[in-house]
């Protein structure tokens, strides 16, 4: 009689190890702990820097928005300045800025590069939308520019990110 016991629980077995259980509250609840795939085509940029060129994607985060991609490359943006610059082809890269007192101070790991000094924003109106521009220098002028449509979204971001004038520049692709 055991060894009829035996036989059966691992005939038994045998059959369950190919079914599969399933219950639909158990894949509702599995749906919802797990994220469906979010579509960011409609937040892609471009991001120009030196020779460098890519598409990035904005997602709004505490500090501000952050452009990125799975190259690596991160840009964040507060709303008024880009405040870090991470990768853009460079390993390594990695910029840091903050602004105080009409000033833009450029800072790399725990390093200040350089100092430049910043006039407030102006702003313009031109063909239809919104132009703010800062002017800023230490060595050489530049100017700092965001570009916003009649519908207030930020259409392109043009600044200068480091201690050797290179600027940035974010163009909204869709």
């Amino acid at each position: 009689m055991t060894v009829l016991r035996v036989f059966c629980g691992t005939l038994l077995l045998a059959m369950l190890g190919g079914c599969v259980v399933q219950s639909s509250q158990l894949s509702a609840l599995v749906g919802l702990i797990k994220p469906s795939p979010v579509d960011l085509s409609a937040n892609s940029w471009s991001v120009r820097y030196a020779d460098y060129e890519a598409i990035v994607y904005a997602v709004t985060v505490p500090e501000g928005t952050l452009f990125s991609n799975k190259a690596g490359d991160q840009i964040l943006f507060d709303g008024w300045s880009i405040r870090q610059v991470k990768g853009m082809g460079r390993r390594g890269l990695g910029y840091h800025n903050t602004d105080s007192n009409n000033q833009r101070t450029f800072v790399r790991g725990h390093r200040t590069l350089a100092t430049h000094h910043c006039s407030d924003w102006q702003q313009q109106r031109q063909s239809g939308m919104t132009r703010f521009s800062q002017q800023c220098g230490d060595r050489e002028p530049y100017v700092n520019s965001i570009l916003v449509a009649n519908d207030g979204s930020i259409a392109v971001i043009r600044q200068v990110v480091d201690d050797r004038y290179t600027a940035m520049t974010l163009t909204k692709l869709n």
